[in-house]
């Protein structure tokens, strides 16, 4: 189970490439260069994950979905799953971050990479750095 920890400010270029972090890659199950990502529900941040916890996330909306209305909005597939983008990782360690997932977070030229444990967030250094700042005064 990978387990991604730490903070990494890294550059993104005019294609929206940026490296994952040699950390974030190493932790990935071998032979699986992807991570999986979608807009964060909570705020102006990206939201990451390795494949096992996409299936643990599948698995929990499976089970949750018997007991929800169908209609759409209310579907938690709809909301996390269909939202989601696997992201392959080039032979330079590097993504390519979808545009609208870019301007969700505000992200331009740099992104911040935070572990959470089994996930991480990718965020905009001015977002994460006001983010981090409203925390401390919490």
């Amino acid at each position: 189970m990978p387990l991604f920890t730490s903070t990494y400010t890294n550059r993104v270029d005019k294609k929206g490439r940026v490296s994952v972090p040699a950390s974030f890659r190493a932790t990935l199950p071998e032979g699986d260069q992807t991570i999986t990502v979608l807009r964060s529900l909570n705020g102006a941040a990206i939201e990451g994950f390795d494949a096992g916890y996409l299936q643990d996330i599948s698995e929990k909306v499976d089970n949750f979905d018997l007991l929800t209305s169908a209609l759409p909005k209310q579907n938690p597939a709809m909301k996390i799953l269909r939202k989601s983008a696997p992201l392959n990782i080039d032979s330079d360690g590097r993504v390519v971050l979808p545009q609208d997932y870019m301007a969700h977070a505000g992200i331009t030229d740099r992104a911040v990479f935070v572990g959470l444990g089994r996930t991480f967030q990718i965020w905009s250094p001015e977002e994460h750095d006001r983010a981090m700042g409203e925390e401390e005064e919490d």
